[in-house]
């Protein structure tokens, strides 16, 4: 395993860190030792960085790590979480939630502790603002409970500009991966300039770059390397990023996602502009499946969908996508057309898709 200095809080975290928000479910509503033996497998592979959160897995994945992390003997890896704005507003309720992490993860201090899902600069300001998230997570980190506080953002790259210079963040987590790279570039380059560490959420774009490997085969560096080994050497492989967080389900994804470090390398211009000419569509079209835009008033299965549409944008026929929209997912492309545009989803989209536009799409696919 390699390690890596986080920015300036003088920890080293893996280079292919865990993240826990891709459990199965089938697994975890079985048995939660199902998934804590991939957590333990994990940390007999070196990784030394578990990141939850909750909500995550149907709200189990904080439990999951709770359970690992009370069989791990040896050195404790380091665990993360995080508090949104729709988890708590003023200080005290922030700091009742870190406590509460605290009990369900079986640890006694939160080690990185982040300031959750800031899609726009409003919303970091108003989790800063005097009395707010940040204020109970200071006297959290004053009391013990926490011992670096961070920011995970889906704003654009100029506004994380703005957030690191505030000085607030020990450590930045966003996404990045071969499909946005150009897009997130200027952000990874201000925390790189502020001597921030960069853990990297989605990159392997929420899963849809395994899922349609032949489409992304480009980003192969020798014909005996997997598309997971490609996309993570990828992200781990710029100069900025301190670390990556796919989501293995199973201890062998798991074992794939831990090969990447070998044979890793870096990441040159060059390497990312040829990436980017493989890339037909807008680099950040593709939805990455956080579900952050669900659930749908109307009861719209949106993420689902978009993930037929990514299908289309990456070229398959749409003819198609009727029958593997019922076929993968026991959905209809008409479950789009019970979309109301109410535009609840679209401010909750991190990645600022026209939502709306692509489900009236989608809704034509059956005409």
């Amino acid at each position: 395993m390699i390690y890596r200095p986080l920015g300036k809080t003088g920890k080293e975290i893996s280079a292919i860190s865990f993240g826990g928000m891709r459990f199965r479910a089938e697994d975890y509503n079985k048995d939660h030792q199902i998934c804590a033996d991939i957590l333990l497998r994990a940390h007999e592979l070196g990784i030394n960085y578990f990141d939850t959160a909750p909500g995550y897995c149907d709200n189990q994945s904080q439990k999951i790590v709770g359970l690992a992390m009370r069989q791990i003997r040896g050195t404790r890896p380091y665990v993360s979480t995080k508090c949104g704005l729709w988890m708590a507003k003023t200080a005290d309720e922030a700091y009742v939630r870190v406590q509460k992490a605290c009990d369900t993860l079986s640890v006694d201090k939160i080690d990185f502790y982040y300031m959750w899902c800031v899609r726009t600069l409003d919303e970091y300001r108003q989790l800063t603002t005097p009395g707010g998230v940040y204020d109970g997570l200071v006297r959290a980190q004053q009391d013990g409970l926490i011992g670096h506080i961070c920011t995970s953002v889906h704003v654009d790259s100029a506004d994380i500009g703005d957030i690191v210079a505030d000085g607030k963040a020990e450590a930045i987590l966003l996404g990045y991966n071969a499909l946005n790279s150009a897009y997130r570039g200027e952000g990874l380059r201000a925390c790189q300039k502020a001597g921030l560490g960069v853990v990297v959420m989605n990159p392997l774009g929420g899963g849809l770059i395994p899922r349609q490997a032949e489409k992304f085969d480009f980003l192969k560096n020798t014909p005996d390397e997997t598309i997971v080994q490609a996309a993570l050497r990828f992200v781990i492989g710029h100069e900025a990023v301190t670390a990556a967080l796919p989501g293995p389900g199973s201890i062998q994804e798991l074992e794939e996602c831990v090969s990447a470090v070998e044979n890793a390398y870096t990441v040159t211009e060059e390497t990312r502009s040829r990436v980017a000419s493989h890339l037909k569509q807008e680099l950040n079209a593709l939805c990455t499946s956080c579900a952050y835009c669900e659930p749908c008033p109307s009861g719209v299965p949106i993420v689902k969908l978009l993930d037929a549409y990514n299908q289309y944008l990456l070229g398959r026929n749409v003819k198609e996508l009727p029958n593997a929209l019922e076929e993968f997912w026991g959905i209809s492309a008409e479950d789009a057309a019970q979309c109301t545009a109410c535009g609840l989803c679209e401010p909750l989209c991190t990645q600022k898709l026209p939502i709306i536009e692509r489900l009236r799409e989608i809704a034509a696919w059956t005409r």
